[in-house]
């Protein structure tokens, strides 16, 4: 099977991208201390470039200065204040000195109930639109988390009989079940109870949403004067911004509860304000759950009305996901390839046929498949940039078959989680790109004038 479908060019607003192949966004927890670009984030997303993506959509950089906004144990990318941009402006720079590659900033107020602050905060509750902890079914595991478990020596899986017999477990068996799952985390790897039990945390008010949407708006305005091509708002699987959308866990009986119109309305402002400041032409888009796949949660439904407001409040592309860390099985992180393709339709028509960026692809064949069927026009790969950087080049070249394909392990989530600087099984060199300069230096690729400098150097004495 062909697959040239995947190096056509592509329009989104102002920018063309020169393939139909990104990265998704991911944070990996390689940031220097408070936040800032390291060495490390240059290095990782360099490697990708090289690597032939047309588009990379960094990681999730978080917008809001203050500790609610629960995300510090996962060590996130900040754009909070001016000292952070010369940073994030380099590592623009680096990702674009790679033949065409674009590069599109996620930008975020925050974890909200899925997250905590850090220590030095600990008395200070994660904020959300309403005060409801989340928690994690358990039955929503799949094989790749079930094997991490095991990995880190944690046998509760196997205690209640099994991955396949805790999926099954009815609502009675697993209410039998749960508090003896609860009691063992904290006894055993209590680092971990906080991902799967959440602490209650505080409801905004309104005063402090607005805040937040000036946090947003600021940042993204930034975004593009830092040398960004676009700005995606991080507004899927569970996050800060999902909460509002979403009926399980916003109860909020104001302007921003309630209707969809009302519980959508904080990204509805924040679209319409971005697109007042910079005009019609800049790329923005958002990442929203196709459906969060849990009891209560939005469902695909009204998500596809959402995607209809922000198409008139300006968006002009989407990125799909699905679920939440609620279900983190089916979810964002299922065990096989291909999953999220099926909400991309409902964008596109919602939408009225705007770009449609959809994830979770292993194989070339799989991913043109997507493409020329007409369900999306973009799509993107998360834990398969991790284990292979250079799957676009590889398969322009028609090396298919050199392709590192990630295994479904779910190491790279697991050590986010615990927290270990983050590896992958089948990529030895992940994390330390930093570390081997033959993964992301290319000479042929080097800027016209460094590379004339560099030439002038050649045949001086040694210093």
């Amino acid at each position: 099977m062909s697959t040239d479908i995947l190096f056509e060019p592509i329009q989104i607003g102002n920018v063309e991208l020169k393939n139909r192949i990104a990265m998704s966004p991911m944070n990996m927890g390689y940031t220097g201390p408070e936040g800032y670009a390291s060495e490390q984030s240059n290095a990782w997303y360099a490697a990708r470039a090289r690597g032939g993506f047309g588009l990379i959509i960094t990681e999730c950089v978080v917008s809001n200065p203050y500790p609610w906004r629960g995300t510090d144990s996962l060590n996130p990318l900040l754009c909070d204040s001016q000292k952070k941009y010369r940073y994030l402006s380099q590592m623009a720079d680096v990702i674009h000195s790679y033949k065409g590659t674009k590069v599109f900033m996620q930008l975020s107020p925050g974890w909200g109930r899925q997250g905590h602050p850090d220590m030095l905060h600990e008395c200070i509750a994660a904020a959300a639109p309403s005060a409801i902890p989340m928690e994690m079914d358990l039955r929503n595991f799949n094989h790749g988390w079930a094997k991490q478990m095991r990995r880190l020596g944690i046998t509760l899986i196997d205690e209640v009989g099994g991955i396949e017999k805790l999926q099954n477990l009815s609502d009675e068996e697993y209410e039998g079940v749960k508090d003896m799952i609860f009691s063992y985390l904290k006894k055993n790897a209590p680092e971990l109870i906080h991902t799967v039990k959440g602490e209650t945390p505080r409801e905004l008010t309104i005063a402090e949403i607005e805040k937040m949407e000036d946090f947003m708006v600021e940042q993204a305005c930034a975004a593009y004067k830092l040398g960004y091509d676009g700005v995606e708002l991080h507004t899927p699987h569970g996050y800060l911004l999902h909460q509002f959308l979403s009926p399980r866990s916003n109860h909020r009986t104001d302007i921003y509860g309630g209707s969809t119109e009302n519980r959508g309305r904080v990204v509805t402002n924040i679209i319409e304000r971005i697109r007042k400041k910079v005009g019609p032409d800049k790329v923005l888009g958002c990442r929203l759950s196709g459906d969060e796949l849990v009891p209560g949660g939005i469902e695909h439904q009204e998500v596809c009305k959402l995607v209809k407001l922000f198409t008139d409040a300006g968006a002009n592309y989407f990125n799909v996901s699905q679920g939440s860390y609620e279900n983190p099985g089916a979810g964002f992180a299922p065990d096989g390839e291909d999953d999220f393709t099926r909400w991309a339709p409902g964008f596109k028509e919602a939408s009225g046929g705007l770009p449609i960026i959809t994830p979770s692809f292993i194989n070339p064949e799989t991913a043109a498949e997507a493409i020329k069927s007409g369900k999306t026009d973009i799509i993107s790969l998360g834990r398969q940039s991790i284990a292979d950087p250079y799957w676009p080049a590889k398969v322009k070249a028609g090396r298919c078959g050199d392709i590192v394909k990630c295994i479904r392990c779910q190491q790279c989530y697991m050590n986010l989680f615990e927290p270990r600087w983050i590896r992958c099984s089948v990529n030895p060199t992940a994390g330390f790109e930093k570390y081997y300069p033959e993964l992301w230096k290319d000479h042929g690729l080097m800027d016209v004038r460094a590379k004339r400098f560099m030439d002038k150097r050649e045949g001086l004495p040694q210093v």
